[in-house]
């Protein structure tokens, strides 16, 4: 009973000098000027998320051969916006998910792991114009066989497909660095 006694008076003596009020205003003031601050420190939070999260969606999707382009966008932008609402991120709306879903993608480009890219094929390096003889013929098709024999960059087991494109980018790299 003594100690309620104590606190009440502590209160009234507060409360009479007007440090209670003071006090109360200041805690007002404080919050209020810190609230905005914590919402935007939120949302960047929550921003960084989402962001992550959509690249790791994009490069899911990206390693299933069956989609289309429009197809894998698609099951991004539906994977992240169910990510932001199971996150209760009501702030979130679909040009939002749509542009951060981009963002990933191009972020995904420029960490070259994105191997959607169009094959092409080597350009024929002698003229057409020539008709083939039997000794070219013989000559043309030894030549990819002495270039294959160059040092193979990580693995052995290259497919016959593969093997163009290395010679393709041996030779460019080769240009490349007399220039």
């Amino acid at each position: 009973m003594q100690i309620f006694k104590q606190i009440s008076d502590i209160f009234s003596w507060l409360q009479s000098t007007g440090i209670l009020a003071a006090l109360v205003a200041l805690i007002i003031v404080v919050v209020k000027q810190v609230q905005p601050y914590l919402k935007i420190h939120i949302k960047n939070k929550q921003i960084n998320q989402l962001t992550d999260f959509a690249l790791t969606t994009v490069t899911k999707f990206a390693t299933l051969e069956g989609l289309s382009k429009s197809d894998r966008k698609k099951m991004s932008d539906k994977d992240v916006a169910d990510f932001a609402s199971q996150f209760g991120f009501t702030w979130i709306t679909p040009e939002i998910v749509d542009s951060v879903v981009e963002a990933a993608y191009q972020n995904f480009k420029k960490l070259g792991l994105d191997n959607h890219q169009p094959q092409t094929s080597p350009e024929p390096t002698e003229p057409a114009e020539k008709p083939a003889t039997p000794v070219q013929t013989s000559a043309s098709s030894a030549a990819p066989v002495a270039q294959s024999s160059a040092p193979k960059p990580e693995g052995v087991g290259h497919s016959a497909s593969q093997a163009p494109q290395t010679i393709q980018s041996v030779a460019n790299s080769g240009s490349d660095q007399n220039a």
